[in-house]
């Protein structure tokens, strides 16, 4: 019988080189839509943590998200339409800090209807695309990459540091196994990351050089909020009682389970980098 974590690193081996190579090799045009793919996939799975159980309403669910998210990517380049889904997803994100944080009391507000279930999952998935999307476009396939990087590391560093050195827990009504020495383990394994990208991507990325202290603070936010999308989605398998969102990946469970740090990070990457 193989073990969980055998099957978890032997999936990603398999699958984070061909990731890696479509972010280069698929034109820039072609990958926002290969990237549809995982919201579609996602959206499915989390058709089921919200309560749709009806699989054909399940299906106008993911398609209602799709035709959304291409209505607002066909007016991304209106600056107030960027403006405003950038700051709208990151308010949200705050709030979703708050229900994390109550949780169980404030319960009712955030799944209790039916309706603010819907909205809560467009919410979760369009932003994310669309910002993925935009980094990919205008800042290329290598920074892309850096908040791939970024995410993988912080997951990584936050595993392997909890379960060799955690006591104090993150958050234990919502996600039991995630600790404080794990949560500032992923931040210093995304902080080494940076720091070999800058290394690797020396003569492309010269402006990180000299504006280091900003990509080093963009890049401590990045490891905490991808936390927070990863505590949310618990919160949603939690108040449904299911364990994972699906099964698709071998040891990781479904595509929302892998998707789910990168709902909050990338809204805050597009706009650390704005910023910047």
């Amino acid at each position: 019988m193989i073990s969980n974590i055998t099957k978890r690193i032997l999936t990603a081996i398999v699958i984070a080189p061909i990731f890696v190579w479509s972010i280069f090799a698929i034109p820039k045009d072609y990958f926002s839509f290969f990237l549809l793919t995982f919201v579609v996939i996602g959206g499915w799975e989390l058709s089921r943590l919200i309560k749709i159980e009806n699989l054909l309403l399940r299906a106008l669910y993911v398609f209602f998200i799709v035709i959304l998210a291409l209505y607002i990517k066909i007016n991304w380049h209106v600056s107030w339409v960027f403006s405003l889904v950038i700051c709208l997803s990151t308010a949200w994100w705050l709030v979703n800090l708050y229900w994390i944080v109550s949780y169980p009391q404030k319960t009712k507000l955030w799944f209790g209807s039916a309706s603010v279930r819907i909205v809560n999952g467009a919410m979760l998935l369009i932003p994310m695309w669309l910002s993925l999307s935009h980094i990919h476009i205008e800042y290329g396939p290598s920074l892309f990459l850096l908040l791939m990087l970024i995410v993988w590391a912080a997951d990584s560093g936050a595993y392997f540091v909890g379960k060799a050195t955690g006591k104090r827990k993150l958050s234990p009504l919502v996600s039991p196994n995630k600790t404080v020495e794990g949560f500032v383990g992923g931040i210093i394994f995304s902080l080494l990351t940076l720091i070999s990208f800058m290394v690797l991507f020396n003569e492309t990325h010269q402006s990180m050089h000299d504006n280091y202290l900003g990509y080093i603070a963009l890049v401590v936010v990045i490891a905490s909020v991808s936390v927070l999308g990863d505590l949310y989605e618990s919160l949603f398998k939690r108040v449904s009682g299911i364990k994972d969102s699906g099964q698709i990946l071998p040891g990781h469970g479904g595509i929302l389970d892998r998707i789910d740090s990168l709902t909050a990070a990338a809204p805050f990457f597009v706009l650390g980098l704005e910023l910047l």
